[in-house]
């Protein structure tokens, strides 16, 4: 039998090496294939930035599907037998720069719990099986991709042509960890001062009780320089009427008061939230008479 017409092509081809290729009529290699419905997929496999899957070639370790593909561009270079990885070899790479944020941008993230959607039409004619999807589908975690893109759109991927957004959540990792080692220096700051806060109250509790009966007496704030809050210790004779705490810049602009209410040993706390980063003075007055002026240094 003859049959005159247009050439056809393969849909399906197995080679000699048990590769399976899939295609459209088209017969360009980078032609596009849509799946739709449930795809399982048993062994190696490749999702590209857009979302789209190509099976990996395993005669070749540096190409997708067939020798016409090479995989030498974005996502690096090696596919192993095994499996695959996403290449990050250093001399791949260019424009290298840091993660602007990343504790603050990973605290609002939102984690959630959701259900996928039923398909709309299932012609699963087994029971167990559609039991099965039933449950898979339920009770997923994860994010959402169009809240992600709002904080990281480098995780984010829109495909156009179906209209549908994809995640990377690979790209998330990275944010993860240096948010973590963000969150450890300030959590090292934190224990530094406090240890600075405990031996400054041995020292003054010797001081205090070596110097009860005598004259007011202003001590050094703690911690010193501070970033956020820091506490400034005196002693008050218990006959002093009135006693205040001045706060000034090295210019001598006084800009703050802090009245001391508290006889003997007592504090004032002062809080950085409306200064800027530099040194400043600050004098206690007893009476209306001035007992002693220390400096304090607050860094950002």
């Amino acid at each position: 039998m003859f049959l005159a017409g247009n050439p056809l092509h393969a849909q399906i081809k197995v080679d000699s090496d048990g590769d399976v290729g899939i295609r459209s009529q088209s017969t360009d290699a980078s032609a596009n294939i849509f799946l739709s419905g449930s795809v399982k997929i048993a062994s190696h496999s490749f999702i590209t930035s857009a979302g789209t899957f190509r099976p990996l070639s395993s005669n070749n370790s540096n190409y997708l599907g067939n020798g016409s593909f090479q995989f030498n561009g974005i996502y690096g270079k090696n596919i192993w037998a095994n499996g695959s990885y996403l290449g990050s070899d250093l001399r791949f790479k260019e424009n290298i720069r840091e993660i602007e944020s990343p504790l603050e941008k990973l605290l609002l993230l939102k984690g959630l719990k959701y259900d996928l959607k039923s398909e709309a039409v299932d012609t699963t004619s087994n029971q167990k099986e559609k039991e099965k999807k039933e449950r898979l589908r339920k009770n997923k975690m994860g994010f959402v991709a169009q809240d992600v893109m709002e904080l990281f759109p480098e995780a984010v991927v829109y495909e156009e042509d179906i209209d549908r957004y994809y995640l990377d959540y690979n790209a998330i990792i990275p944010v993860i960890v240096e948010a973590m080692k963000e969150q450890q220096a300030t959590i090292n700051q934190l224990e530094e001062e406090l240890s600075s806060l405990k031996n400054n109250n041995r020292d003054k509790s010797a001081t205090i009780t070596e110097t009860e009966g005598q004259s007011a007496i202003l001590f050094q704030n703690v911690p010193n320089p501070f970033s956020a809050i820091t506490r400034i210790d005196m002693y008050l004779p218990s006959d002093v009427l009135s006693a205040s705490l001045y706060i000034y810049t090295m210019q001598g602009e006084q800009i703050k008061s802090i009245k001391i209410a508290g006889r003997g040993n007592t504090s004032a706390t002062l809080e950085s939230n409306y200064l800027k980063a530099g040194i400043y003075l600050y004098t206690l007055v007893a009476d209306g008479k001035e007992v002693d002026t220390k400096k304090m240094i607050l860094t950002k």
